[in-house]
Formats: C-alpha cells, sequence, structure tokens
C-alpha cells in the first residue's frame, strides 16, 4: 500500500463541502475528479464515437459542473488561483465510476443519509482498485454504521475524514479510523493532510458529531439560550463571546449565521436525537426561536437574514420579543472595559470570567459549562486532552482550547467555585488534584482519561516557543528575537504589537549580520509565531516625527530599512524568509529582498502603503521595477513603460494576494521561491532552504546593471492614466499625487536613463518624505491609527 502516492482524488458530492475539498485539493496540485448525479431529464449516455458524445457528457454531468461554478464564484476564494480549477474534472456517478475507482483516494461528500452513502459506497466497491483509501466526509455518522455492509478488503482501507467548511480556511480535519481500518493507511491520509494539505490532524472516537462539533455545539447553544432565555440581547452576546472571549469576531450568533442555521440546526439535532445518554443532551434540543427562523427560510447569511439583516446601509439584529430586527445598541459591559487592555488571552478570559457585571456572570455561565462538558467527555470522544484542545482551536478557531482554559483560570479555582454554587466537579478535575498536580498540562505532559499522564506530541516543524523555552536565543531586544534554529542557522523573529516593523527589529537585524560574519552562522531565516508575519512599518512614529517636523531623523531612519534590506540581499550568507498571513508593507519588503522566500499557503502579501498616503519607501518599489525588467537588456528597444505597468497598478492599487500562489502572480514571490502548505513547517522548510542553498554553493545575486529607465516620458503616461481614474472618479487628487510619486520613482525619476539600485532607493526616499509632509497624507495617517481602516481623501 505505500508504495502508491496519491496523485489523483476522486469526490462524491458536488454540494458545498465537497466543492470545497475539490478546490483545495486542485489548489495543492492534485488532479480531482468530481462526480454526482445525473441531472433528471439528461439524455442517456453515447458511444464516444457519437457527434453528440460532448453535448450529452455535458449534460449528464451539469450537478458537478454547477458546483465548480458556485464555488469558483464565492467569497472569500475556495481555490488559491481560478487557475487551479482546471486540475478538476467533472463526471458522474453513472458514466465515470471505472475512473472514479482508479483514483488513488475517494472522498464521500454527499448528503448525510446512510441510505444514500451506503449506495455510493456500493458502487465504489465494485469498482475501486485494492489500495484506493476510501473516506466519507461525514459530519457525524458513525464510521461502523457506515461499514457494516462493506467487504473486509474494503473496512481495511476505509475511514472518516472530516473536514471543516469552508475547506480552505478552517485548519481542522477529524480522522476517525475503525477497528478494521489499516493503521497504514490512517497514518498515510493523516500525514498527507498534514503536509500536503496544511490540515491540523485530530485522531477522534467513532462517537456521535466526533470532537469539534460535540463541543462547540454545546457551547453555542448555551451562549443562544441565554440570550434567549436569560435576558441577553443578541449583540451583548457576540459583543463578549467574539474577541475577549479567546473566539473569532463573530462570535456567536453572526457565526451562526454563517454557517448557517439550517446546517447549525442539523448538527444539533443529531446530537439531540442520538446522545440520549448524555446529561446534557437537552441542551442541544431545537431552539423554538431557532425552528421559527428555519421554518421561515431565516437561515444566515446565505439567505440574506437571520440573526442578522442588512436594512439599508446598517446592520440590524433579531429582536426574538418582537420577531422583527432592530438597530443594535452596542454592549456596556464593565468587565470588557476593564480589560480590554489585557493582551494574553488566558488572563482577560480568567478576569471577564471573575467579574460580577452582567457580562461577566454570562461568562462565567456559559464557559464553566463548556470546561465542565468538555472535562465530562475526556475518556468518551478522545483520550487525551490536546486533541480536545486542538480541535477546538482549529475547527472553531478559539484561541484556546477547553482544557488550556481549565489551566488558565485554575483548575483548582474552577472546582471550588462549582463547589460552591452546588454544582457537580466533572472527574477529570477531580482525578488531577486528587494526583497532585494543578494543571492538565504541566512540563510538557498532558492529562489522559485513564488518569495517567503522557507527552503531548509535538507538532511538525520548528516552534519558537520551543526554542525559547530551550533557552535558545542568542539576543534579543523590545521588539524582536534572535534564535538558533539548530544546524547552524539563525533566525530573526520579530514580537511587536502586530509584528509592525520599528527601530528595534532593524537594529536586531544589522545584529544577526554581524553575528553571520563574526561566528560563522550558515545564514538567517526571518519568521515568526505571531497571527501575521508583520502588518508593516510602525506609522506612529511617522505621524508623530513628520508632525514635528523631524525630517533628518526620519530620512535616516528610511535609510536605515532601505540599507538593511539592501543587507540582507547582498548578504554572503543565504536569508530566507518565512513569511504568512498578513505580510504588508516592509514586512512584504523585507521578504522580497530575501535570498529566497518560503511562504505559507495562506500569505497574503501587498505593498499598501498608499492606504496611509505614502509609497513603498523600503525598496519595495524599486524591488518591484528591477523585477519588471529582469533579463531586459540595455539596448533592447522594448517599451520599458510596458513592463513597469503591472508594478505601478499592484503599488497604486495597493494590490494584496489572496494566498501565496496569487503572490507570486503579483510578483512579490519569484519562481525560486517556495510555498509550504502546512504552515506550522514554514520556518523548517525555510531552514531546510538555507542548509541547501549552502551546500550548493550559494553566492548572492549580482548587482542589476541594465536598469535603463523611461524617464518623463514613462511619468507621464502614468500621470494620464492617473487624470483618466480622477476624471471617472475613481481617484481623487491625492490618489494622483501619490500615483506620481510612485510613477517618478518606478520610470528612474524625470532624467531616467541608466540607474543603479542606489539611485531608485534615493527616488524612493525622496517621494517617500515628500509624501510625508502633506497634509493629507498626515490625515490618513491619523485615521489609521484612530480606527484601522484607510481614508480615501
Amino acid at each position: 500500500m505505500s508504495q502508491h502516492r496519491i496523485c489523483k482524488v476522486g469526490v462524491v458530492g458536488a454540494g458545498v463541502m465537497g466543492t470545497g475539498i475539490a478546490c483545495h485539493l486542485a489548489s495543492a496540485g492534485l488532479d480531482v475528479l468530481l462526480v454526482d448525479i445525473v441531472p433528471k431529464g439528461a439524455p442517456d449516455a453515447v458511444a464516444v464515437q457519437d457527434s453528440n458524445f460532448s453535448k450529452v457528457r455535458t449534460a449528464r454531468n451539469a450537478v458537478a459542473a454547477g458546483g465548480v461554478l458556485k464555488a469558483l464564484a464565492l467569497k472569500p476564494a475556495p481555490i488559491h488561483r481560478l487557475g487551479d480549477a482546471n486540475r478538476i474534472a467533472v463526471g458522474n456517478l453513472q458514466d465515470d465510476l471505472v475512473e472514479l475507482g482508479a483514483c488513488d483516494w475517494i472522498v464521500e461528500a454527499v448528503t448525510e443519509r446512510l441510505d444514500i452513502k451506503n449506495e455510493v459506497f456500493a458502487a465504489i466497491e465494485k469498482h475501486r482498485k485494492p489500495h484506493t483509501i476510501v473516506s466519507s466526509n461525514t459530519s457525524g455518522i458513525p464510521l461502523a454504521t457506515m461499514a457494516e455492509a462493506r467487504s473486509a478488503q474494503f473496512r481495511q482501507h476505509f475511514l472518516i475524514t472530516h473536514f471543516f467548511n469552508p475547506v480552505r480556511y478552517m485548519r481542522l480535519v477529524e480522522i476517525i479510523s475503525g477497528s478494521e481500518t489499516d493503521p497504514a493507511v490512517t497514518a498515510k491520509i493523516a500525514h498527507f493532510c498534514s503536509a500536503d494539505l496544511g490540515k491540523g490532524v485530530v485522531h477522534a472516537k467513532d462517537t456521535i458529531n466526533f470532537i469539534a462539533n460535540r463541543i462547540g455545539v454545546h457551547d453555542m447553544m448555551q451562549a443562544v439560550r441565554s440570550a434567549f432565555d436569560d435576558g441577553y440581547r443578541i449583540e451583548e452576546v457576540d459583543a463578549l463571546f467574539g474577541e475577549p472571549m479567546g473566539r473569532p469576531k463573530s462570535a456567536v450568533f453572526r457565526t451562526a449565521d454563517v454557517v448557517g442555521l439550517d446546517t447549525l440546526g442539523h448538527v444539533a439535532q443529531n446530537c439531540f436525537d442520538n446522545l440520549k445518554h448524555d446529561p446534557n443532551c437537552a441542551i442541544f434540543a431545537l431552539h423554538p426561536v431557532i425552528a421559527a427562523m428555519i421554518a421561515k427560510g431565516a437561515i444566515g447569511q446565505k439567505a440574506g437574514a437571520g440573526f442578522y439583516r442588512k436594512v439599508g446601509g446598517e446592520i440590524w439584529v433579531l429582536d426574538p420579543a418582537k420577531a422583527d430586527y432592530v438597530p443594535q445598541v452596542a454592549a456596556n459591559f464593565a468587565c470588557l472595559d476593564a480589560t480590554k487592555k489585557i493582551r494574553d488571552c488566558g488572563q482577560r478570559i480568567a478576569a471577564i470570567a471573575q467579574s460580577d457585571d452582567r457580562g461577566g456572570q454570562l461568562a462565567w455561565r456559559v464557559l464553566s459549562r463548556s470546561l465542565c462538558y468538555a472535562a465530562d467527555l475526556l475518556g468518551e470522544i478522545s483520550e487525551d486532552v490536546v486533541s480536545i484542545d486542538r480541535a477546538m482551536r482549529w475547527g472553531f478557531n478559539w484561541q484556546l482550547g477547553p482544557f488550556e482554559l481549565w489551566d488558565a483560570l485554575g483548575v483548582a479555582n474552577v472546582v471550588q467555585r462549582l463547589q460552591a454554587q452546588g454544582r457537580p466537579v466533572p472527574r477529570a478535575a477531580q482525578m488531577l488534584l486528587a494526583s497532585g498536580k494543578s494543571k492538565f498540562y504541566d512540563s510538557g505532559e498532558q492529562l489522559r482519561a485513564d488518569g495517567s499522564r503522557s507527552t503531548v506530541p509535538s507538532l511538525p516543524g520548528i516552534h519558537l516557543n520551543s526554542v525559547r523555552t530551550q533557552g535558545k536565543v542568542v539576543a534579543e531586544n523590545a521588539s524582536a528575537q534572535l534564535l538558533d534554529l539548530g544546524d547552524r542557522v539563525l533566525g530573526l523573529a520579530f514580537r511587536s504589537k502586530m509584528n509592525a516593523l520599528d527601530d528595534q527589529i532593524i537594529a536586531l537585524g544589522w545584529t544577526a549580520l554581524e553575528h553571520i560574519d563574526r561566528d560563522g552562522w550558515l545564514g538567517l531565516v526571518v519568521g515568526n509565531d505571531g497571527a501575521n508575519f508583520s502588518v508593516g512599518a510602525n506609522i506612529g512614529f511617522i505621524a508623530q516625527a513628520s508632525s514635528e517636523g523631524r525630517w533628518a531623523e526620519m530620512e535616516a531612519a528610511v535609510a536605515q530599512f532601505q540599507n538593511l534590506f539592501m543587507a540582507l540581499k547582498y548578504s554572503h550568507a543565504p536569508v530566507v524568509s518565512a513569511p504568512h498571513g498578513m505580510t504588508f508593507g516592509g514586512g512584504c519588503e523585507i521578504a522580497m529582498h530575501s535570498a529566497r522566500t518560503q511562504a505559507a499557503a495562506e500569505t497574503y502579501m501587498g505593498l499598501v502603503e498608499v492606504g496611509v498616503g505614502l509609497l513603498p519607501g523600503a525598496g519595495g518599489t524599486k524591488e518591484l521595477a528591477v523585477r519588471a525588467l529582469h533579463g531586459i537588456a540595455t539596448d533592447s528597444r522594448v517599451d520599458r513603460t510596458l513592463l513597469l505597468q503591472k508594478a505601478f497598478e499592484t503599488i497604486a492599487l495597493a494590490k494584496v494576494s489572496t494566498g501565496a500562489g496569487d503572490a507570486r502572480a503579483l510578483g512579490f514571490l519569484r519562481d525560486c521561491d517556495a510555498i509550504s502548505w502546512d504552515g506550522d513547517r514554514r520556518i523548517e522548510d525555510a531552514k531546510r532552504v538555507v542548509i541547501d542553498l549552502v551546500e550548493q554553493r550559494w553566492r548572492p545575486p549580482a548587482r542589476p546593471d541594465n536598469l535603463l529607465m523611461p524617464g518623463a516620458e514613462g511619468i507621464a503616461l502614468f500621470d494620464m492614466a492617473l487624470y483618466a481614474f480622477q476624471c471617472a472618479g475613481q481617484a481623487s487628487a491625492h490618489d494622483c499625487t501619490i500615483g506620481h510619486e510612485i510613477a517618478t520613482v518606478l520610470c528612474g525619476g524625470v532624467a531616467g536613463g541608466k540607474k543603479s539600485e542606489q539611485d531608485l532607493l534615493d527616488l524612493e526616499r525622496d517621494s517617500f518624505l515628500r509624501l510625508c509632509g502633506l497634509e493629507l497624507t498626515r490625515s490618513r495617517i491619523a485615521h489609521m491609527l484612530a480606527t484601522g481602516k484607510p481614508l480615501r481623501n
């Protein structure tokens, strides 16, 4: 079995989940066959040689093809690049079973009805190759039930792979194997989902709704009942159970609208119908308010109305008592005001839950019940606590899982509070405290269901927190650290607020180069473990310095950024950046000046400075110009303005890539740069690139000597385009001013002609400072600092 690589995957079912899985597989470079039923009224199949064959096939494949078209129209996009969709072939369950059976892996994603799934599995079993792995994407039907009618050989290659929606963006895949599933099959799919698809794999037991939905829906239903039965408004619940409590910004009711009340209701009903042994079963019963909403079609975002609805230009919220939508009223909880400056998630949640105002009471009521429920399920849904925590972090985007929250609040404190309220204490908590331990996690170990402790399984890749705890900090300051990544590779990790680049990071960047020269490090990896790689430069400094007229200081600061990035580009030791998430402004520029970039698949790169009235001033404008003219000889008569047009549009329109693949199309990544599908592996992958480059006797690139710039003629053409945008109402006068400065740098100034990189950097710095001196730019910066949003003025 192990010699068969997974190269082609069949997906059965072209609904939301099936097409989402197909799109993600195609984005990862796999050939995909997506099949569904033949639509009613479609013509009968004809032979290949028939003149109507193509037309008939199109009609018979309409369901699968329609599913792909619907998926490609979704926002956010389920596929990384539109071209990836070319890897998806469509078919049907009558004509394409032989081809389906030849796939290396077949994923069933049809409707949640056992009879339909059994029909699909029977058809697959007749045609599958002996090595073909078959999995179900069921969200709650037990594997044992689905496997009953299958042969022993089928059952050996059968398991559940439960992806979460939207597939591209939700990290969790729950894998459930049966007693007859070949362990090698389970291991193969688990590794493939992790390394090739970038998923966080959790092995769950074969129980109703597995781990994440069992706990997550219970938690949501608790919060829903608080709103409907305990006198809290919907927007109050969402204000509390969003970011303050370490949950997604969509919180409870907005999440329900996005998921769909019909889908949420189905999962909850499945729990209610099949968990009669569960003392908490009643929580899953569909609340009458939700049942009424589903009955009238108000099922959320896809229906245009759910708990929230757009009314004119505002978002109104449901008032259950009135059965109508009303304007939102901001939540006024003292606990939120008192804790908003606490950055540590666990400390903040503990403080909120300890508060005695209405918000604190609600937080404790819902949170304590969720923590107790998770603890009560230890042993039933998972043998260890880390699987439950990871499932909730990856499947519901909680910042901390239930047992991490137990530890953050203090297990003894929670138990004492439960006892004071006359509530039962979960056996797992009692067992923990009786053992003399005070935490579910302690010294790299975790509690297991039988009371024993085991090592917390590490995730793949290099994790910087682990590097720090091992005492491998080489140097540090307030905003960054130099870390020993092993094998003589150095790491530069940002740790400022939002990883914004500042003078401290620049200083440590120079220190890194000094260490490399002095101590013989092989190279440098630039990467961090924050939510995002970097949101760009610290614009607070720009706002203050420009308002105070500290121009010499500002020019020196910009020059320091430029000089460091150029030093990284031409360092004799390779520098590899490992960006992820938002990689804006200076973060994008440092990656662009690296010998190689090893980007996480979900990396959103952009030179977004126009949003604050500026242009990229740390070498980004220069670097896009250099890349645009790469390989163009100075005696070539090619139109250089035309070559620079894409760079101009990318900067002037502040284009941000929708992922690492799109970043390549925009010019932020090169053909030599690579993508890590598993973001957890990006630092390790980048380190490996450093070592490989050294072994290949890597040398820094030659400085470009072909930069023959169009000058005034090119600037005039870009100015004309800007004027047309202004006349059409698509650009303001200030947009045109910024655009003119961008054009000036890209075209090598008014004089144009042959330029060096340093010439372009000097132009870039001059334009940057000129824009800093404009009142409209200062207004944009001030607005961004105050609101976090760009101002168009």
